[in-house]
């Protein structure tokens, strides 16, 4: 296929992650052709580490007539405006998780997109990975029987008050990877309810904080948990936490025949276990490709979903559906209730990383 034109709006710390990537092993794929930032010495310093030839203001990149893509990996309160403005241009998009920060403002850039006959694409882009799609293949082959439960944690420690306010909270933050996999792999969910805490009011910051030796009031939640009732008749458990110790990510599916526990989803590759019947639990064996860490897959893969002329895996509409429940997690915590979702999406369809590569042939 030809490489699809693509620009880099936003370089911040997780752009250099998609551009080692999407410069190099997707470069067949996708073409990075501008980059753009509010700091223009930030863009300016990734053009130069990865060869992105032209260095422009957002305004120029989303309006330049040959790019097709624009990758929007600025920060969550951003997402909607830039994404927008993108769609508006006429453009596909790929973004960064959150789709946006609440469901009115991700309604409205699902129907832009769809109104505009354009794709709409979006991290966690992880579940494409080797890891989780063995688990996929596995669940579908009937390895672990009918799925019964599951079970994903993460418990992390982020001492930062940018944490809570500007990452908006380990739910929003790093809930999507364990909820994107838990619908790519057992479909939507129907039903939700939860609880969201707020355990420590009032915390330290952290040692490398130019602010250390003074206190922050904590203004979300950091003790999450909701319970999920899938379509398909599975019932989740999700924890997400950010007031431990340590880094604890954990994503178990419980079947009348099996249990497979996954790699961390999020990362592409990574351990995989499955226990069959009341036999001992065996290391799954995976294919080599993407790397466990960095980013820029679902772009590669959105941008041959353009040239195919299908929706692309990680779509709109499962960010959109990831949004809603982890919304409906805290309203169901607060107004004490179970709550009955009105979004959802197709479950998407496997993915070979093989087959992606080989198209640009």
């Amino acid at each position: 296929m030809t490489p699809v034109m693509a620009g880099i709006v936003g370089c911040g710390q997780i752009s250099s992650s998609y551009l080692e990537h999407l410069t190099g092993t997707l470069s067949g794929l996708v073409r990075v052709t501008a980059c753009s930032d509010l700091i223009a010495e930030r863009a300016q310093q990734r053009a130069a580490e990865f060869g992105v030839p032209t260095v422009c203001t957002t305004e120029e990149l989303i309006t330049d007539p040959e790019i097709e893509i624009v990758v929007n990996l600025t920060m969550p309160a951003e997402h909607h405006e830039v994404t927008m403005a993108v769609l508006e241009a006429g453009k596909h998009v790929f973004s960064e998780k959150p789709l946006t920060v609440n469901r009115e403002l991700g309604r409205e850039i699902i129907e832009a997109a769809a109104g505009r006959g354009l794709l709409l694409a979006g991290a966690p882009d992880t579940f494409l990975g080797a890891g989780l799609q063995a688990c996929r293949r596995l669940i579908d082959d009937g390895a672990i029987g009918t799925p019964i439960s599951a079970h994903a944690l993460l418990a992390a420690g982020h001492g930062s008050e940018r944490y809570y306010d500007i990452f908006t909270g380990p739910m929003f933050d790093m809930g999507p990877y364990y909820l994107t996999a838990l619908v790519s792999l057992l479909g939507p969910v129907s039903r939700v309810t939860g609880s969201a805490q707020i355990p420590f009011a009032e915390k330290s910051y952290p040692a490398d904080s130019p602010h250390h030796g003074k206190t922050f009031r904590v203004s979300r939640p950091g003790n999450i948990s909701g319970v999920l009732d899938f379509e398909a008749g599975c019932v989740g458990v999700i924890t997400t936490t950010c007031e431990v110790v340590g880094y604890h990510p954990r994503l178990e599916i419980y079947g009348a025949e099996g249990v497979l526990i996954t790699n961390d989803p999020n990362a592409y590759t990574g351990a995989v276990t499955l226990q069959s019947g009341e036999g001992e639990p065996q290391p799954v064996s995976l294919p080599e490709g993407f790397p466990a860490w960095g980013r820029g897959l679902g772009v590669a893969e959105l941008a041959q979903a353009i040239r195919a002329g299908r929706p692309p895996r990680a779509s709109g509409d499962l960010m959109f559906h990831v949004l809603d429940i982890m919304h409906a997690t805290h309203d169901a915590s607060r107004e004490e209730r179970h709550l009955t979702l009105e979004s959802g999406c197709p479950r998407p369809d496997p993915f070979e990383l093989r087959e992606l590569l080989g198209s640009t042939a």
